[in-house]
């Protein structure tokens, strides 16, 4: 069952006062998912799963303790406050502390629906039954995963602050294989409503991926045209979005660190047609009413009200994420980590940008990406589920698979030609068409 705001600030209210500690937060989080796993072409396990965790954080003259605890009765309650206690008084002092925030005004996110936190085995099964009938008609096995998600989640601290939010999400996958394992197709949906999730779209796509990528041609390493789809431009992004923080640009360890110091904000550093935004209060990829990012950047969550941003406006970077205390030292304004990521797009066609390449291609999404050079945004990984060979406009194969070494930053400044906006994840990207994209060496995955 999910806690109830009334719930959910009367269990947070109760922890506060179990605590003799200078400062105080509490963090509740109660879920709720049910979920139906496949493997080839059969239902392996279906579930329903709840759970509660508890997050108790204490401050003593700027030394911190935190526990996390999952049995709500007053012993246990007392006992996780008295081992933070403990903890706080062993731990160094916080060169870094920032005073808690006092009560704030959390917008109000609409990121619940009831579809999605009542559904069960029933409403996900006839989903998972349709791709396996449409593997077994193609002769490929399916293999994915189907769930939805409730949560409920509130946050508190002796200054009188306090915010509570629902929300729902349901995610469903779809990875479908030919029987001489050749071939290899995938596709996936996410959203905060189960009524749209086109469960017969998605398996459709990852099977025909899987019938057309069988047998794939060896072609040699080294620099492509290339088409990303959404998800796997999302892929290279998410290692960008955690590398959006003032802190590491200002200390030169970051990709937006400027030459003799301090950072890249209000410079041209992606080309033109690039334009990047964060909107909490997009229904398609609702986020939260505060800010939870803030471990990326050297801090706790923050909790600061998360509200629109534009980051990146015509290739030139208009904001940068300032925890509150980089902020005070900064002589800045706090900017939270965003909980989205939205890619302006452009009009054409995914049959238009193939139709448009010479020789190139078309990239399903990438698998096993690590940072090689944090300074220039190079990563590398493999492609992975459906690589395609164009030439003169027309897909003519599928490619072995690739390691590729590239740069983000080099991406974002060789983009030709993109698609409308589609969500993918919590991002709301385009495909993209990219010059000169270096691949490395051949792999064997499919």
């Amino acid at each position: 069952m999910l806690l109830t705001r009334e719930e959910s600030k009367a269990l947070a209210e109760k922890i506060l006062g179990l605590a003799k500690a200078d400062e105080v937060e509490v963090s509740i989080r109660s879920s709720q998912n049910c979920n139906s796993r496949y493997a080839n072409n059969s239902i392996t396990t279906a579930g329903f799963t709840s759970d509660l965790s508890v997050s108790i954080e204490v401050t003593k003259e700027t030394k911190r303790g935190q526990v996390s605890v999952n049995e709500l009765n007053d012993e246990a309650l007392a006992a996780a406050v008295c081992q933070a206690e403990a903890i706080a008084e062993l731990s160094p002092a916080n060169p870094e502390y920032v005073e808690p925030l006092g009560p704030q005004a959390y917008p109000e996110i609409k990121g619940f629906h009831e579809e999605t936190a009542r559904a069960r085995s029933a409403e996900l099964q006839p989903a998972v039954k349709t791709v396996i009938a449409a593997a077994e008609q193609k002769k490929v096995n399916a293999y994915g995963y189907y769930d939805a998600t409730a949560r409920a989640q509130a946050i508190a601290n002796r200054r009188g602050l306090f915010g509570y939010h629902r929300s729902t999400w349901a995610s469903y996958s779809v990875t479908a294989r030919t029987p001489d394992g050749t071939g290899s197709g995938w596709a996936e949906q996410e959203s905060p409503r189960l009524s749209a999730i086109q469960a017969a779209a998605v398996g459709d796509t990852a099977i025909r991926k899987a019938v057309e990528s069988r047998e794939p041609r060896r072609l040699e390493p080294g620099n492509y045209t290339v088409i990303l789809e959404p998800a796997a431009l999302a892929e290279m992004l998410l290692f960008m979005s955690f590398s959006m923080g003032a802190r590491a640009a200002d200390e030169g360890r970051s990709f937006l660190s400027k030459r003799g110091g301090g950072n890249l904000l209000g410079e041209k550093v992606f080309g033109e047609n690039v334009t990047l935004a964060s909107d909490p209060f997009d229904p398609r990829v609702p986020g939260l009413p505060w800010s939870s990012g803030g471990f990326f950047f050297g801090g706790g969550g923050d909790w600061l009200p998360t509200e629109k941003m534009v980051w990146v406006e015509n290739g030139v970077v208009k904001n940068l994420v300032y925890n509150r205390f980089w902020a005070k030292k900064s002589e800045r304004k706090p900017v939270p980590f965003p909980s989205n990521w939205l890619m302006a797009g452009g009009t054409a066609k995914l049959d238009d940008l193939i139709a448009s390449t010479e020789r190139g291609l078309l990239v399903t999404r990438f698998w096993y990406i690590r940072f090689l050079q944090p300074q220039t945004l190079q990563l590398t990984g493999l492609t992975r589920d459906g690589l395609f060979y164009i030439e003169k406009g027309k897909v003519v194969h599928p490619a072995m698979n690739f390691r590729f070494n590239e740069s983000v930053v080099k991406l974002l400044n060789s983009i030709e030609a993109m698609t409308p906006a589609v969500p993918v994840g919590n991002y709301v990207l385009p495909a993209v068409k990219v010059r000169e994209f270096h691949f490395s060496s051949l792999s064997d995955a499919v």
